[in-house]
């Protein structure tokens, strides 16, 4: 991958974890027997909950990004393992969140996760000198507004 442009580098980092967000959620049909929608639907919800349809927009669109910014990893000069460690490790709990949540209904633990993410994300736009860390601002704000989802969930459950 090193001899990669930015770009091919960008598309591959994109599909990869396309493919582990696609991955994470059909694990909870293969593990419960049911959709993610369906599961969604089964819970008390808070206000400003979004409509079920819009979640699988709303993360390739967010994965995509995510493509970008790990696309451009080797580029950072300062605090360069402390961003890839945080990351890579906010990744991690990304893809398993979901089967935390939704597969085995695990609320609290998956509320935590969620918090560490927003930590991290937040951790990598202070650590982050480079301008492409502001392509983690619309992650950062959709997974801010997840943990509130997540945290009502647990505490209307």
């Amino acid at each position: 991958m090193k001899n990669l442009s930015v770009s091919a580098k960008a598309v591959l980092m994109a599909a990869i974890i396309l493919i582990l967000g696609s991955l994470s959620s059909f694990s909870v049909e293969w593990i419960r027997g049911v959709s993610i929608g369906e599961v969604y639907g089964t819970f008390n919800l808070p206000p400003f909950s979004p409509p079920k349809w819009l979640f699988g927009p709303a993360w390739g669109i967010l994965y995509i990004l995510l493509g970008i910014y790990c696309a451009n990893l080797n580029f950072a000069k300062t605090n360069r393992s402390k961003i890839y460690i945080f990351m890579y490790t906010q990744l991690v709990l990304n893809i398993f969140w979901t089967v935390v949540f939704f597969s085995f209904s695990q609320l609290f633990l998956a509320s935590v996760m969620i918090v560490v993410m927003d930590i991290l994300v937040a951790g990598l736009l202070i650590s982050d000198t480079r301008p492409i860390k502001y392509i983690l601002i619309p992650y950062l704000i959709w997974l801010l507004f997840a943990t509130y989802l997540s945290i009502s969930v647990l505490l209307l459950n």
